[in-house]
């Protein structure tokens, strides 16, 4: 499959769509071929169902076989999707969740495909064994999400790149406009100032002559050689914080399988694990530079951060202090200061300003002092601090507010350099894990899927089946999973039938009768779950089961009331499919309740007949006809009972849940109605009584 258009269900437009969320037409298709339902359902106007079905039909394709080739009734493809939902629980992310549905029944002509499900399911089980019920590595394993794609990266504002050629210009331009500023430098005179209004400025072009303290130039021989980690290290460090938490979990788990000598992802080694969880560290959610990675970006960071308080703060100290000098200070004149003052010589406010100079510079020098320990400034810092005052007294004190921000683009400006420095190296670094990075997540999220499905063997003592040749079904205390995910508590139950080796008659065909409540549509659904599971590759909820691989799965649950005409036709043309000489497993449950209770006998005769001729075939009906359908054929039919014993001292049926072979069992509705009689008292116990009576 060369594009996304050779894929089922996917035309231009939606093809179109695939390609924006995935980034690429051969990552979507690989999407698809992976199974990532999860991934694909993300995408604007695709749901799971539309996902699933994608997904399926697409390795129908592939494996030449669907979900219905083997599931051949609604009702089992009901029975194989409650299955499923068992299953699910115990994944912990979404992605495996969804791509459980993969998993599907395959019919016995495509046993290779069930032996590579098989091969795989030991080794995750022994995992799940060990970690299934480790909380820490659940959670961690639910931290985990497919890697996001199509996530933007900001353009980065306070870094530019300057050329004079028009040809390298173009290049970056395309490559690298949507990240940064891309400048072509037509006019020497005006490379100062473009390159003054940013904190750093990279460019191929040389110029002899002095630069200005106040812009950070980096000059490149030839900037189309550089990767896109120097240029742009933002670019690879946003793929990583995007998907940080996923990152940083799955090294996680493949730390603790590795630390249970289980081998795992065996492409990264213990060097380059370190080396990679060190490298991401340095980096945070936002790909900005981790708080305490440098200690003097963090010095910086906090002057930035505190400048403005900080100096407000210390002019109003300042002030305070002048205003209390002022208030203590007293102006004694000599007569000579009187005669110049009366002539106009001298202005009274000069003789009022040399009377507090002193205090005035001491004031500001505690200021200057106070704004440099309280930042840390270091020497080269504390120039602009010497810059914050006017040399003129003035009062009250004020800053000088262009130093200030002086000071801050200082700071900010070597803040970016070293930034940029730091960048670059996590970038390298970062850069050269770049695509074992994506096949790592995918692997631990693909063992998730593999690790849900031990967690669910596991918790359920499940067992691989034994492939027997020919139609037959065995096991040693099979339990309901339906009852037992819902209640916690199962009776198990022994059965086997066709070529089974704990079946001691080959009967293919089998009534099962029995009471009302006894079991008998659990029984069924039980062999309906071990057939599903087999054919599936999994294992089943039994112990040493054996199971003969089919063509097909027919379940018929039981029908709700008389059908009339035509649903009573439409029923019968469902079962007319198992006429064909295909091999088949054929359960159904109370076929009777059709029509007349005569007539349905007749029916079931009649279909038991036409399986019997196929050798390849085995069912099993749920029946309290038994007797009237043995009246009406010929063929060798086993018929097994469930039968109650009585009721308990909660008035609850005692049964031996496990069928008996050969033996018809009563319905004993008389229990029943007994129970009745007992749960009741006054004119209802009366008439619970009466009907009790005339079974005795």
């Amino acid at each position: 499959m060369e594009s996304l258009q050779d894929l089922p269900r996917i035309g231009g437009k939606t093809a179109q769509r695939f390609i924006e969320h995935f980034g690429s037409e051969e990552a979507a298709i690989n999407a698809v071929l992976n199974g990532d339902i999860a991934s694909i359902s993300e995408i604007e106007g695709i749901g799971q169902k539309f996902a699933i079905s994608l997904v399926h039909e697409t390795r129908g394709i592939i494996d030449g076989v669907t979900l219905t080739d083997f599931l051949k009734t609604n009702e089992a493809v009901n029975i194989y999707k409650q299955l499923l939902g068992v299953i699910k629980q115990f994944a912990s992310t979404g992605y495996a969740k969804d791509k459980l549905n993969i998993y599907i029944p395959y019919p016995s002509n495509k046993i290779d495909l069930i032996k590579k499900t098989q091969s795989s399911i030991d080794h995750y089980k022994e995992m799940a064994d060990v970690l299934g019920g480790d909380d820490n590595f659940i959670n961690q394993l639910s931290n985990i999400r497919p890697l996001k794609s199509n996530y933007t990266t900001g353009k980065v504002r306070d870094r530019t790149i300057l050329t004079t050629d028009e040809n390298v210009y173009a290049n970056l331009k395309k490559k690298y406009g949507g990240f940064v500023d891309i400048q072509f430098i037509t006019d020497p005179s005006e490379f100062l100032d473009i390159a003054r209004g940013y904190s750093y400025a990279i460019t191929d072009d040389y110029l002899d002559i002095d630069y200005p303290d106040d812009i950070e130039l980096e000059y490149v021989t030839d900037l189309e050689k550089l990767e896109d980690w120097q240029l742009i290290p933002e670019k690879e460090i946003t793929f990583y914080s995007r998907n940080l938490s996923a990152i940083e979990s799955s090294l996680d788990i493949i730390h603790r399988l590795r630390s249970k000598n289980f081998l795992f992802f065996n492409q990264l080694d213990y060097e380059g694990l370190k080396n990679l969880r060190d490298t991401l560290e340095l980096i945070d959610e936002n790909g900005d530079v981790t708080t305490g990675t440098d200690p003097e970006i963090d010095r910086l960071n906090k002057i930035h951060e505190n400048i403005d308080n900080c100096v407000l703060k210390t002019v109003e100290d300042a002030n305070t202090k002048l205003d209390r000098c002022l208030e203590e200070s007293k102006l004694t004149l000599s007569g000579q200061d009187m005669l110049r003052v009366m002539n106009g010589s001298m202005e009274i406010q000069d003789l009022m300003r040399k009377e507090i100079y002193q205090s005035y510079q001491s004031i500001l020098k505690e200021a200057k002092d106070s704004i440099s320990n309280e930042l840390e400034l270091e020497k080269q810092e504390k120039l602009f601090v010497d810059s914050l005052f006017p040399d003129e007294m003035a009062y009250p004190i004020e800053i000088d507010e262009i130093q200030v921000n002086a000071l801050k683009q200082d700071i900010i400006r070597r803040t970016q350099k070293k930034k940029v420095e730091h960048k670059r190296e996590i970038s390298r670094i970062l850069h050269e894990y770049h695509n074992l990075i994506k096949e790592m997540v995918y692997y631990v999220l693909d063992f998730d899927v593999g690790f849900a499905i031990g967690r669910f063997s596991s918790e359920y003592h499940l067992e691989m089946p034994d492939m027997i040749k020919d139609a037959g079904v065995g096991f040693v205390k099979g339990r309901n999973l339906f009852i037992q995910s819902k209640y916690g508590d199962v009776t198990p139950i022994d059965y086997s039938l066709g070529n089974a080796s704990c079946n001691s008659e080959d009967n293919r065909l089998v009534l099962l009768s029995g009471v009302n409540s006894g079991g008998k549509t659990s029984m069924l659904e039980l062999l309906a779950q071990c057939i599903i599971l087999a054919h599936m590759g999994l294992p089943v909820p039994a112990e040493s089961p054996e199971i003969g691989l089919t063509d097909g799965l027919y379940y018929f649950a039981k029908s709700k009331g008389t059908l009339d005409a035509g649903a009573f036709e439409s029923t019968l043309m469902d079962f007319s499919v198992v006429a064909d000489d295909s091999s088949k497993v054929v359960l159904v449950d109370e076929l009777e309740s059709i029509t007349e209770p005569g007539a349905s006998a007749k029916i079931i005769a009649g279909i038991l007949e036409t399986l019997s001729e196929n050798k390849n075939s085995m069912s099993v009906f749920v029946s309290h006809l038994s007797e009237l359908i043995m009246e009406n054929t010929q063929c060798d039919i086993r018929v097994d009972g469930i039968e109650a014993e009585g009721l308990d001292s909660e008035l609850n049926l005692i049964v031996d849940r496990t069928p008996r072979q050969n033996y018809i069992a009563k319905s004993t509705p008389e229990l029943i109605v007994e129970r009745l009689a007992r749960k009741t008292s006054g004119e209802e116990q009366a008439f619970y009584k009466r009907l009790k009576d005339k079974f005795d």
